[in-house]
């Protein structure tokens, strides 16, 4: 990766704390985060009203990593606000997943990397994803089997009312759906080859 790049790409001069290139990813792998997704509190219809409001709500999101559960950290943010004084602050849990993760020499991510070189494309592993999904089902106990990530083709918007997916593609080095469809084949019959 280069630094001034992936700098320039998500329109930043400069990290917070002035974290160095490596401090960064290192905190992006390593480091769980709350993140506040919005506050809503008093008036906010039109015009003004002098008010002292009732209520107040934030909505948040935690990422996890390894060695944190969704209860224990729930728990913790509790603690936490009661220690401060806020142990009348509701916490309402709308959903969550524990943290997953694999090993990069496990068949599955070796049959992934294995596809997408047959396939031409040059890949870099994460260790870690800022997303979230429900991988820990399979990762951990009692399943305890590897899971991951990978696609083909070209997509983008997650989650976004502007999500897309590329259904025929005009460059021979961007897949479309069929190709795409093609290299999920390629990847199944990898599975069964390695396993």
């Amino acid at each position: 990766m280069n630094q001034q790049r992936e700098m320039t790409q998500m329109g930043v001069a400069k990290f917070v704390g002035d974290m160095t290139w490596q401090q960064t990813l290192e905190g992006f792998a390593a480091m769980p985060t709350v993140n506040i997704e919005g506050l809503v509190a008093g008036y906010t219809g039109v015009g003004g009203k002098t008010i002292l409001s009732s209520r107040a709500v934030a909505k948040i999101d935690m990422r996890l990593v390894p060695n944190q559960n969704k209860d224990d950290c729930v728990a913790k943010l509790k603690a936490h606000l009661a220690k401060r004084g806020y142990g009348d602050v509701e916490v309402n849990v709308s959903g969550g997943y524990d943290p997953t993760e694999t090993d990069e020499n496990s068949t599955l991510i070796r049959a992934e990397l294995a596809s997408l070189a047959r396939a031409g494309i040059s890949t870099t592993i994460y260790p870690r994803s800022a997303g979230s999904w429900p991988g820990y089902v399979f990762t951990s106990a009692p399943a305890s089997l590897p899971a991951g990530q990978f696609g083909f083709g070209h997509g983008n918007g997650a989650h976004a009312p502007d999500e897309y997916l590329l259904i025929e593609s005009s460059n021979p080095k961007v897949f479309g759906y069929d190709d795409a469809v093609m290299g999920y084949v390629d990847f199944l019959h990898q599975i069964a080859a390695t396993g």
